[in-house]
């Protein structure tokens, strides 16, 4: 299986996972960060994964609708398991708490490999925008 089919096949799994655990479990999304990851949540930095599960914390219920996610290997990350970075692009709607409307949404992560695995991904940076 060449890089993009195992980009494909890793970034459907996580696109689900994420959006499943965001609506439903949102507590276990800080498992998926670093406290070194980079993440930006509609213009705003949050410093790692305690401040970003502080944040979620505090949002209101939500229901996301993936329209359509796009991703590319990053073959200058590979690991000594073969398994490489993944860039992942990330457009839908997010509907919060009892809003009536749905917010139109692009979200953007870089995945790397977790040292020593060959199949384990963790959220080296994620940029989130309300459009």
């Amino acid at each position: 299986m060449d890089l993009v089919n195992i980009a494909e096949s890793s970034s459907a799994q996580f696109v689900q996972l994420f959006y499943q655990n965001y609506d439903n479990q949102r507590n276990l999304l800080g498992n998926l960060y670093r406290e070194d990851s980079a993440i930006v949540w509609n213009g705003n930095a949050i410093a790692g994964a305690s401040q970003f599960s502080e944040f979620l914390s505090r949002l209101p219920a939500s229901q996301h609708e993936v329209a359509a996610y796009d991703c590319q290997p990053i073959a200058a990350t590979m690991n000594a398991q073969g398994a490489c970075g993944i860039l992942i692009n990330v457009h839908g709607d997010v509907k919060y708490g009892d809003s009536p409307g749905k917010k139109s949404f692009s979200q953007t992560f870089t995945l790397m490999p977790v040292e020593g695995q060959a199949t384990s991904f963790f959220i080296q940076s994620d940029v989130f925008r309300h459009v």
